[in-house]
């Protein structure tokens, strides 16, 4: 099975996850979806994503007590929150929505724009392109200025998002866009209708990157920058008292 998690716990958002991949066809291997119950409602901004990240972690390691754990991960939020820490804790693939959408579009066109909700996330995706080493690729991160929690139950906040979107692409000659926020998915085909270029959805794009993935039998490498965590011991404890801490082994 491929586990999609959704970082925060916004119960509405997860069940439109779970809409969105199900309509999904070609899959070879079944999905679960799962929300962070004590994580924010939403991620916009570091202090949601440190506190949503350690819930990710914690449900990561949940699914790996499995006696059957998942094939492959799915991180639903576009910051990509706590994905190089889940990734310590499986060597089963975990892919995060921003990461794959990011990439992808490098593969459509010269020159995309991102759409995200507020102003506050420009800079922690700003962060990630550099990281993914994309940034040359990118024409611009923009905010629509709509919360995420408003992207469903607001009657305008479609029309807002498309004026926002064909005003950057016009502007910066984008010549695909980018949906900064996994609430933006369900508006996937409309926009692409209604702006005339290719529009790239996070969640889709990684789910079936994660279904491929499990089909060639690749996995997380545990040989370095994603090993298992180290045994912490507190020698100040007896050794009776003395924790053994997580798995070590690179398998």
């Amino acid at each position: 099975m491929i586990a999609i998690i959704n970082p925060n716990a916004s119960v509405p958002m997860t069940g439109q996850l779970e809409r969105e991949c199900n309509a999904l066809t070609g899959l070879h291997h079944p999905l679960t979806f799962h929300r962070c119950e004590e994580a924010p409602l939403s991620i916009e901004g570091y202090s949601d994503g440190v506190a949503a990240a350690y819930w990710v972690s914690n449900k990561v390691r949940q699914l790996e007590a499995l006696p059957t754990p998942p094939a492959a991960y799915v991180i639903a939020c576009f910051d990509d929150t706590g994905l190089d820490g889940a990734r310590e804790l499986t060597s089963a693939p975990v892919l995060g929505i921003g990461e794959m959408a990011m990439h992808s579009a490098t593969l459509l066109c010269q020159s995309f724009c991102v759409m995200t909700t507020l102003e506050r996330s420009v800079p922690i995706l700003t962060r990630n392109l550099n990281h993914y080493g994309v940034a040359s690729r990118c024409a611009g991160i923009f905010a629509s200025n709509i919360p995420v929690l408003a992207l469903e139950h607001d009657p305008d906040s479609y029309q807002r998002v498309l004026n926002a979107a064909r005003t950057v692409l016009d502007k910066m000659r984008g010549e695909a866009l980018v949906l900064g926020c996994a609430g933006m998915g369900q508006w996937v085909k409309r926009l692409e209708s209604d702006l005339g270029v290719p529009v790239l959805d996070g969640v889709r794009i990684a789910v079936s990157f994660a279904d491929a993935m499990v089909n060639l039998g690749l996995k997380t490498s545990k040989v370095l920058s994603y090993r298992y965590p180290e045994v912490k011991t507190d020698y100040h404890l007896p050794l009776t008292q003395r924790s053994n801490g997580d798995r070590t082994d690179n398998t």
